[in-house]
């Protein structure tokens, strides 16, 4: 019976996932002070001890990255030689930036340089000229390369080895050169259970967190406060929405929900470009890149040694366990949309096309912000210290039209937070179907309803921030499973014919290990 409903999915991995995410969000509900306490003290010791070890993996996924897109291996494709991208390269990048991102976008473009401003970490001192430009440089940090890398690590290992190779689409079969058979044993599923709960606690702190931001946005715009009930039941709406969105599958709900929410952004981002102070921002762009661009190397490896301090702990290490956290979910993701690139496509698009928007975006918005706090239009400073949700609609309150665009904003964060959701549901449902493709419908609304709920018993019993922290614990085991993930792919791309062409590469030969070969779902 159950097979007929949910295809042929992995019993244990389903059961044993749906136990951990029922077991985690009791704990977080019955005691989340000591739960977050606990989890918290994890965080502390790990982001404290490991700096140099994130610091490192990161800068190493970086090099990998500009050597594979030199190297001969760039024009292989990821699928047969003959095959054409199944997306067009708009509804490609639509996607991607939907399936996580955008939201992050909204908050933090206006958020971020502002508390790098004012509280700046090195090479300025706070408030002054050339605290502008730190902050830009230290946010293009945090969102731009660094942020991204792990993601295109992770989507090239799965969908290398699903559609170049003929695995199935799981995070465990991308070690099939470390694991061989084992990613179909206890190993590989243990592999699977933290891919799939590492997507379900990233995503549900997301939704939680864009309420918050949907809860300041109902009460800027509509003039109530949204009570508990309230908030609920907005939650529960949400559910509905990015169920049914992934219910029509990638090519009907996903794709068309990405390409509007790509053309509201883009809409939001040209009216603070001409409403705003356009010299400036633009003046703030081109000093702000040039200047991390020659702060790069700088930016990537400090560590404070002999200070020490706690701003790495909070911004840079968290960061950057925070996207290693998601790679299984947005490299995963972005792994399934992928079919018929290059290699080296696949890196321009997944990597450098997002730093480019991340510029473009983090220096207009971001640089209004500034120009709106230097010069005492706004009080930006005061409004995000008190609600970080509220920083984009406080900014557009000196504009004129300010009050037509936060409604845009307000619905853009609606349609990301629903992609964010639809895209997670999907993967997860994708990762207990054994790596298919199409999973069944029921499975996209089982995992649908579970990433919602998690978020929406979470936010009221105050234990979501708990759930947040699980995700940033599991990076560093995740940091040493991508490293594996990394090696199988080497092996994988050293096994193809050593004569390269761009319309001609061969029958790849998948001959990695005897144990290897077999290791099919």
């Amino acid at each position: 019976m159950l097979n007929k409903l949910l295809g042929k999915f992995d019993g244990p991995l389903f059961w044993i996932t749906l136990l951990g995410c029922l077991a985690a969000i009791l704990t977080g509900t019955v005691n989340p002070e000591g739960f977050a306490a606990a989890l918290n003290s994890i965080q502390a010791f790990i982001t404290t001890n490991f700096t140099w070890w994130y610091l490192l993996v990161v800068a190493g996924f970086i090099v990998f990255l500009i050597w594979l897109f030199l190297s001969k291996y760039g024009e292989i494709k990821l699928g047969k030689d003959d095959e054409e991208p199944e997306y067009s390269t708009f509804s490609w990048i639509a996607m991607l930036f939907s399936c996580g991102i955008g939201v992050g976008f909204i908050f933090w473009g206006v958020a971020e340089p502002l508390y790098h401003y004012m509280q700046t970490p090195y090479l300025a001192a706070p408030e002054t000229p050339e605290a502008a430009s730190v902050a830009m440089q230290v946010s293009l940090l945090h969102w731009g390369i660094h942020g991204w890398v792990p993601y295109v690590v992770v989507g090239l290992s799965m969908a290398y080895s699903s559609y170049r190779l003929g695995k199935p689409m799981k995070f465990s079969s991308s070690l099939y050169a470390v694991l061989g058979k084992g990613t179909e044993g206890p190993w590989g599923k243990l592999v699977d259970f933290l891919a799939a709960f590492a997507t379900i606690a990233g995503i549900s702190t997301s939704i939680g967190m864009g309420v918050m931001s949907i809860r300041f946005g109902v009460s800027h715009l509509f003039g109530f406060e949204m009570t508990t009930g309230l908030t609920v039941t907005a939650l529960l709406l949400l559910i509905v929405a990015y169920t049914i969105s992934a219910v029509t599958g990638l090519n009907r709900g996903i794709k068309h929900l990405s390409n509007i929410n790509v053309w509201l952004a883009f809409g939001v981002l040209l009216f603070f470009l001409f409403a705003g102070p356009t010299r400036f921002v633009l003046n703030l762009l081109t000093d702000g890149l040039g200047h991390y661009f020659q702060n790069f190397i700088f930016m990537t490896f400090w560590s404070d040694p002999v200070n020490q301090g706690s701003w790495l702990g909070w911004w840079t290490v968290f960061y950057w366990c925070w996207w290693i956290a998601w790679a299984p979910f947005v490299g995963g993701f972005i792994a399934r949309i992928s079919k018929g690139r290059t290699i080296r496509e696949f890196i321009v698009g997944v990597l450098f096309i997002p730093f480019i928007v991340t510029v473009i975006w983090f220096s207009i918005v971001g640089g209004a912000t500034l120009h709106a706090q230097i010069n005492g239009i706004v009080d930006m400073w005061g409004a995000i210290q008190k609600d970080t949700g509220s920083g984009i609609y406080i900014l557009l309150t000196a504009y004129p039209l300010g009050q037509i665009v936060s409604f845009i904003v307000f619905v853009n964060l609606l349609t990301f937070l629903v992609t964010s959701a639809d895209s997670a549901s999907f993967l997860v449902a994708m990762i207990m179907s054994r790596g298919d493709l199409e999973p069944k419908t029921v499975m996209k609304i089982i995992w649908g309803i579970v990433i919602g709920l998690s978020g929406v018993i979470l936010l009221v019993s105050g234990g979501l921030q708990a759930l947040q922290t699980v995700s940033i614990v599991a990076a560093l085991p995740f940091s040493i499973i991508i490293i594996g993930m990394l090696y199988s792919l080497v092996r994988g791309l050293q096994s193809e014919k050593s004569t390269v062409s761009r319309h001609s590469l061969g029958k790849p030969n998948i001959a990695l290990e005897p144990e290897s070969q077999n290791a099919e779902a």
